[in-house]
């Protein structure tokens, strides 16, 4: 096997691998009810992302000349990776978004290509191979028509535009998962700036299709796993692996709704969350709930956990006393000391997860 055939041997594993985690996380989205229906519209982003890196497998791997009819069969469907991102974004935690007619609008692109596609479907297998062979020889050098340029980067362009309008909307609403959602956002839009830079300088320069596909896949790729790693194992945004362990659960969603209130009012009066040394176990004493039960309603209702909770409330008290001039008197470290901070440490990283900046930085803001 010589180097070539190795490297591509590479490039299928890696893309073959990065393909059925894709589908992985698109299951764990799908059976996560505490999304509800935002799940349906994060589960098709990704879809229209894995899909195109089956697309870039097929290159990369030259199966696309044993089976042509496979040509651009997904493309379309990367016109709603874009709307769906910024639709999840919309509905998450919102229990009453529904969609309106004025909303299909952002189907249009995903239409007309999928209207401009269909003679290709229907074309003949020598008309596919042709345009096939096309991609891989090396594209000509000197000016590049515009209409090729935006058929090759439309989708790009698209993408990049819904991701700022995603983080727009976090931006705009008061929510505890901003971070998250900020960053599922930053992804994308990066995603699309990197690929979009990448795409035009190989059609500039001439590169074959079967370096741009490469490369541009591995981008894909990288997205592909950060957006699984971020919706796995960061509980915030998806909690379903907590609501496993609590499936044989007694709690009644009445109970779980009680329990929900005691919670919010243990933490609204007497600004317990103050003390340092707060733990769940004092919390379960005050409102005499078992632990585990608070655990499970944080989780399931609050998708949050007991210290996410505490420090959001200590961050907001010394939000109030930054805001209030309180640095004119006490250190940024003893405001974070005085709003139950055992450390400026974990005061600056409670504080930058929280608001997505460092105090000094939200002080900056003030001014």
């Amino acid at each position: 096997m010589n180097s070539i055939e190795s490297f591509a041997f590479i490039i299928t594993f890696l893309l073959g691998g990065v393909i059925l985690i894709g589908c992985f996380i698109i299951l764990v989205v799908l059976k996560s009810t505490s999304l509800k229906q935002s799940r349906y519209f994060l589960a098709l982003a990704i879809f229209g992302l894995i899909q195109h890196l089956f697309t870039y497998l097929l290159f990369t791997t030259q199966l696309i000349k044993q089976w042509p009819h496979l040509l651009g069969i997904g493309f379309p469907l990367l016109f709603v990776v874009g709307p769906c991102f910024y639709f999840f974004v919309k509905s998450y935690g919102d229990s009453s978004f529904k969609l309106k007619k004025f909303d299909l609008l952002h189907t249009v692109p995903f239409l007309v290509m999928l209207v401009l596609f269909i003679p290709r479907y229907l074309g003949s297998i020598e008309e596919k191979q042709a345009v096939i062979q096309y991609y891989y020889d090396i594209l000509p050098n000197g000016p590049v028509a515009f209409s090729d340029w935006l058929q090759a980067s439309l989708h790009l362009v698209l993408l990049l535009v819904y991701a700022i309008a995603a983080i727009f909307v976090v931006y705009k609403r008061d929510n505890k998962n901003n971070a998250s959602l900020k960053r599922f956002g930053a992804l994308l839009m990066s995603l699309a700036i990197i690929e979009l830079v990448l795409q035009t300088g190989f059609i500039l320069t001439g590169a074959s299709a079967i370096t741009t596909e490469i490369i541009l896949s591995g981008f894909m790729s990288i997205t592909i796993l950060l957006l699984g790693y971020w919706i796995v194992d960061i509980k915030q945004v998806l909690p379903v692996l907590e609501g496993k362990k609590y499936k044989t659960s007694p709690l009644s969603e009445t109970r779980s709704m009680e329990i929900q209130q005691q919670i919010q009012s243990f933490f609204d009066k007497d600004q317990k969350f103050l003390n340092p040394n707060l733990k769940i176990i004092d919390l379960s004493r005050t409102i005499d709930v078992p632990s585990h039960h608070i655990s499970q309603v944080l989780n399931e209702n609050m998708n949050s956990s007991f210290y996410e909770i505490l420090n959001q409330y200590r961050i907001e008290k010394a939000k109030e006393m930054l805001q209030s001039g309180a640095l004119q008197k006490l250190s940024i470290q003893a405001i974070g000391e005085e709003c139950g901070f055992s450390s400026k440490t974990s005061f600056y990283r409670a504080f930058k997860k929280v608001t997505s900046m460092t105090p000094t930085q939200y002080i900056e803001t003030l001014s």
